[in-house]
Parts: structure tokens; sequence; C-alpha cells
């Protein structure tokens, strides 16, 4: 696979935007990833345009509990703020992983390695993965496979915010 062109995040995930992201995911505060979603926007805003942009799909467990794919929240904005057409459908899970939050990075990339697949062939596009916070880089890397794998030939990652280190 080749490896991300880039993964590009305008807050690192600390004080204070470690805690609007997390009122955002987990208490469903649609407001706050709104603003975050367009402070990404205006990150990525003068960069080359990808085709398309996809978000990690969740397990199906995680999106009844949660109620929202909060990745896709945050794409759906991007995309209508660029003008690029987010792909609802066109990453899936092939099984459902436990959440990535309490593993290593050995154990993030073993979880997630093998856990998508792309549904559409992307012959020589440029696909921009978006989320909502990058950690170790696992889970777009699982994607960027599944991507690659579909022909893209370029693949980004966006997010709101990355871990520092």
């Amino acid at each position: 696979m080749p490896p991300l062109d880039a993964i590009v995040a305008p807050f690192a995930y600390a004080f204070p935007v470690d805690r609007l992201v997390q009122r955002f995911k987990f208490a469903a505060d649609l407001a706050a990833g709104r603003w975050l979603a367009l402070r990404l926007a205006a990150r990525v805003r003068d960069l080359e345009r990808p085709q398309l942009l996809v978000a990690p799909p969740l397990g199906l467990s995680r999106l009844r509990t949660r109620g929202f794919n909060q990745a896709l929240e945050v794409a759906k904005v991007v995309g209508r703020e660029l003008g690029v057409s987010v792909a609802i459908s066109a990453i899936e899970r092939t099984r459902e992983t436990p959440p990535q939050q309490s593993l290593g990075r050995s154990e993030r990339r073993a979880n997630v390695r093998g856990a998508f697949r792309c549904t559409v062939r992307l012959d020589g596009a440029h696909v921009a993965i978006v989320d909502d916070v990058v950690t170790t880089g696992a889970t777009a890397a699982a994607l960027g496979s599944a991507l690659a794998d579909a022909g893209a030939a370029r693949v980004s990652a966006w997010a709101i915010a990355r871990t520092p280190g």
C-alpha cells in the first residue's frame, strides 16, 4: 500500500480541544462537533482537493450506543465547506473491533488490520480520510490500505486533532 501522503490536523489532542472532542463524541454535542469540523475545513481549504472524502465506519454496537458516527458528521461539514463529495457507504467494516483507546501502538495496528473494505472502485483517485482524532495512525493506515486495494492513487488523512508525540 502506498503510505498516507499526509496527516493533517489543526489541533493537538490536548486541553482544551480534547474536552471539546470528548463532548462531541460522547455527549452528542453536535454544535461542538460542527465548530471543530469548520476549523478542520479552514485548515485544509488551500490543500489540493481530493475527489472524495470517506470516514471510518463505526461498528454496529458502537453506532447504536453513540447514536451517530462522529467522523462522518465531521466529513459532512468538511465536504460541504470544500464542495467535495462524502462517500458515506464506500467503506465497510469487515468485523467488529474493540475500541482503540486502551490499546498500545502495535495492538492498535493488529486490531484494525483487515477491518475495512472499500465497496467502490477508486481508480487513480485522491481520497481523504476524515476522522476526529489520529493517535498512532493505525486506523488511517488500515483504511488507506483498503482504499489503495480499490485503486486509490493517493490517500490523505484529515483529522480535527492529532495526539502529540
